[in-house]
């Protein structure tokens, strides 16, 4: 499993093992106490079209669950409004822990390494919940990650251009 998650498309994903049991990760993901430690204060109406509010220092994310299967599948609408995607998580029993695929799919635009990075440090902070060893948002690791973010996507942008070339 890689460290870095994939920008393909129109999609970041993520693959993660953590070494939880799957009803841990699943309340980390949805209960609203649980979400404040790794990605933000939270409002959570958990049934299909329900509302997700998740209240960041620069604003409010908004929601609507589009698919809930617990413990196995989580998803909803990210800042509605203001970028068409979807944010699912899949839960998967491995062994003793879990294994949590991330995919955030954009219909428009955006700046994928900012969510790379995003996304990658927030993981970072839920494995650390789970774990037991929480940790904080470090906005000095945040930006290190979109760096290399944006490093790589500029070496697959140039890949791409040598294989048509």
């Amino acid at each position: 499993m890689n460290e870095f998650g994939t920008i393909e498309g129109m999609e970041v994903l993520f693959e993660r093992r953590l070494e939880a049991s799957r009803g841990r990760v699943w309340r980390a993901l949805t209960s609203p106490r649980e979400l404040a430690g790794w990605l933000a204060p939270a409002e959570i109406d958990l049934r299909v079209g329900g509302s997700v509010v998740l209240k960041f220092e620069d604003g409010d994310e908004r929601g609507t669950i589009t698919e809930l299967r617990e413990p196995e599948v989580l998803a909803y609408t990210w800042n509605e409004g203001k970028t068409d995607s979807v944010v699912r998580f899949e839960l998967e029993a491995d062994g003793d822990g879990t294994r949590l695929t991330l995919r955030h799919t954009f219909e428009g635009d955006v700046d994928f390494a900012s969510y790379g990075g995003g996304w990658h440090h927030h993981l970072e902070q839920l494995m650390a919940q789970v774990a037991g060893n929480p940790i904080d948002w470090d906005p000095n690791r945040y930006r290190e990650l979109k760096s290399e973010y944006e490093r790589r996507a500029q070496q697959q942008r140039e890949a791409e251009l040598a294989k048509k070339g």
